[in-house]
């Protein structure tokens, strides 16, 4: 489905990405950590066409997509969501879900997201929770081959966080192929059966989440730091 080869990305003197080489399947989910500057999110703004890498190659249902722009990948299926949450906060929410598609089906995104009782209030007078389920509708209503969603659980409650799970292992189910960068290790692990561990650049480790809490290289870059958060 996606194939990376090679990719690098350097910012001045600061190496960002350094030979990544990454494959994600059909119907695989896999999850993206590492500390803060190891380019996880270079690495999705490489992939979704917002930077265009310095070398290597991109290939997504076996064509070349390195250096195309960002629409034209999400026509190709190919669909993300953003850190910082991107809506239409003055639009309703069913305005914003017939944003990408004013075709039929927008109840039926509304309803998987959770949303069709707010599907006539403003977006901005949403919870974050409500916000982060949007955001993910809007990309449904992309018709995704595949998802790049970006720390989808960040600022959630307990309670929220379980209903975004629910919306994504739906997805997860129906086939589509998601890459998830996430913090909240618990919450992701639980999502994903292969971890990818990125640290100044570089892949240090790819494998089960199992796995990845018992590696010493992974525990010495990012997990001894970052356990306690999590």
């Amino acid at each position: 489905m996606l194939t990376i080869k090679n990719v690098s990305k350097k910012f001045g003197e600061i190496v960002a990405l350094d030979r990544v080489n990454l494959r994600v399947s059909n119907e695989e989910c896999i999850g993206i950590i590492g500390p803060n500057g190891a380019g996880k999110t270079t690495l999705f703004n490489v992939i979704s066409g917002f930077i265009k890498p310095d070398s290597g190659k991109i290939e997504f249902r076996g064509e070349c997509i390195r250096g195309k722009k960002p629409n034209s990948l999400v026509k190709k299926g190919l669909v993300r969501t953003f850190q910082l949450i991107r809506v239409f906060k003055n639009m309703t929410v069913e305005e914003n879900i017939l944003a990408p598609n004013s075709k039929n089906g927008v109840r039926d995104i509304l309803e998987r997201v959770e949303l069709v009782d707010k599907r006539n209030m403003l977006a901005k007078n949403l919870s974050q929770g409500e916000l982060r389920r949007l955001s993910i509708g809007i990309a449904i209503a992309s018709h995704p081959k595949m998802l790049l969603l970006d720390e989808p659980f960040s600022g959630l409650s307990p309670k929220e966080a379980s209903q975004l799970d629910n919306v994504i292992r739906e997805l997860k189910e129906e086939g589509i192929p998601q890459i998830i960068i996430e913090h909240k290790l618990k919450e992701l692990f639980n999502l994903s059966e292969r971890v990818v561990v990125l640290n100044f650049g570089k892949i240090i480790f790819d494998g089960s989440p199992e796995e990845a809490v018992r590696d010493k290289t992974v525990i010495n870059a990012y997990l001894g730091a970052n356990h306690a958060e999590n």
